[in-house]
């Protein structure tokens, strides 16, 4: 009887492809809860002594997931398929990329090849042509597939449920789906961002299952992916902020004063920055909120703490954290850079550096939505960096309007600077004022969130992971 017991729980085989995965699902609440109704297995990229030590103990295996070459052909129709699909979607943000793709091209040969799959991509530029491509890059990529590693470990293992934790961030995680799906086994993947329908290339591993934040990527997927049926889709939100819902992730401000360095007895302003690749020149902008601050009296003048983006820096905004200007704190952010892994330890600084900021400003990112989670005035910056001078597939001003952000915009919740005067009377209203947009800001996120902000959206996955899972083994 006793050998039979760990056989009559589900066996959930986790992708996990890239450190983001392990924020959403193994430091979050998912992997404690599925560990305790099924036995787990993770097929991970991610295998180092402090991953082995830190999750071994919580599940049957960790194996290493390998990253295979493929054929070109292969990855040619992948490329197709992806600029074919843009060209489809033909969102504002896609178009921005279309743009982008002649101008990184530098020579002759690489812009030949551009416009040439800006060609093909035309051609297929469909449903009936994307089904058609989608139906050969899934058949070539396993009848070339360059290892019997995936189809071994998974007949081996036989899974009730694999599970890719992110969709789109990193190749390796696809083919162990595919397997999975040639196999027989039920397959799910998260979808892993809010603009990710919008801006991104086309899902290709045939999925069984899809779990995504709220209901309106819940009707994105199903209007891209019409053979997708409503009852394959879970609406769970997304365990990335589940954190910020959770005491044991709040420091204090003294506590958080000292990691930093700031005076804890003044109001700081958090800047956080985006990628170098899509927002040039950024130390311009923050070089004039530096000086805007400047500007305030004394008694009332906030400090600036600037939040770099740890995947994309510039040397000149490193050079400016290391100028040591007074009132301006640079944190480092605890990354694993190998892993593209947020320490764990970092969770807690940054969702107190939101909690206890008077006010955010970024150019047009998540952290706006997380900024309103908190009741924190929030600006966006949509004029390019004072003395720059950027092509108009660079300008600045169109992330504004891009399809998933323009709804934040026009939902009021924050206020966006087109000049540097607009950021002059935007950062005084708000060390003045506070938070005049509080109304709008709930009004929003109730719309967008529905009832899922309540720091249980890892709980919610496992929910539905074992639900799916517990249906195949009855």
């Amino acid at each position: 009887m006793t050998d039979k017991l760990p056989n009559s729980k589900p066996h959930i085989v986790m992708i996990v492809a890239r450190g983001e995965a392990v924020r959403n699902f193994l430091y979050s609440e998912t992997l404690l809860e599925l560990c305790q109704s099924a036995r787990v297995t993770l097929l991970s990229a991610l295998h180092d002594e402090v991953f082995l030590q830190r999750f071994g103990p919580l599940v049957e295996r960790i194996i290493p997931l390998p990253e295979l070459e493929e054929r070109w052909i292969v990855k040619f129709l992948r490329e197709l398929i992806v600029m074919a699909h843009y060209r489809w979607i033909w969102t504002e943000k896609v178009k921005n990329k279309w743009e982008l793709l002649e101008s990184e091209a530098h020579t002759p040969k690489q812009k030949l090849r551009v416009r040439l799959f800006k060609a093909f991509a035309r051609i297929f530029a469909s449903r009936a042509g994307l089904n058609f491509l989608a139906f050969w890059e899934y058949r070539l990529s396993l009848l070339l597939n360059p290892s019997p590693f995936f189809e071994n470990i998974l007949s081996e293992l036989e899974p009730d449920l694999v599970f890719n934790c992110s969709h789109i961030h990193a190749p390796r995680g696809e083919m162990p789906t595919r397997v999975a799906h040639k196999l027989g086994i039920l397959t799910a993947t998260f979808v892993f961002s809010w603009d990710n329908l919008s801006s991104r290339g086309r899902i290709l591993p045939p999925y069984d299952h899809f779990l995504v934040w709220n209901e309106g990527m819940r009707g994105e997927l199903l209007h891209l992916y019409h053979f997708i049926k409503p009852g394959q889709v879970h609406i769970t939100g997304t365990p990335q902020f589940d954190y910020h819902f959770k005491p044991e992730y709040q420091l204090s401000r003294d506590q958080l004063a000292q990691q930093i360095g700031f005076d804890p007895g003044r109001p700081f302003v958090l800047y956080t920055t985006g990628m170098e690749r899509d927002f040039p020149g950024e130390v311009g902008h923050v070089g004039m909120v530096i000086d805007l601050l400047k500007e305030f009296e004394l008694s009332i003048r906030p400090q600036l703490v600037v939040r770099t983006y740890v995947k994309g820096n510039s040397p000149e905004m490193e050079a400016l954290a290391r100028a040591n200007t007074p009132d301006v704190f640079f944190p480092p952010v605890l990354w694993d850079a190998k892993w593209f892994m947020p320490k764990e330890e970092d969770l807690a600084i940054y969702s107190s550096l939101l909690k206890h900021c008077a006010f955010g400003i970024n150019p047009a990112s998540t952290v706006s939505l997380e900024l309103m989670m908190f009741g924190k005035p929030v600006m966006n910056l949509g004029f390019d960096p004072p003395g720059s001078s950027l092509p108009e597939p660079m300008c600045w001003k169109r992330h504004i309007g891009f399809d998933h952000y323009c709804k934040v915009v026009a939902g009021g919740g924050v206020r966006v600077a087109y000049s540097v005067e607009d950021m002059r009377e935007i950062m005084g209203e708000f060390v003045r004022e506070g938070n005049l947009l509080q109304e709008e800001q709930q009004h929003f996120l109730g719309d967008f969130f529905g009832e899922t902000l309540d720091g249980n959206s890892g709980r919610r996955v496992a929910e539905v992971i074992l639900r799916l899972a517990g249906e195949v083994k009855q």
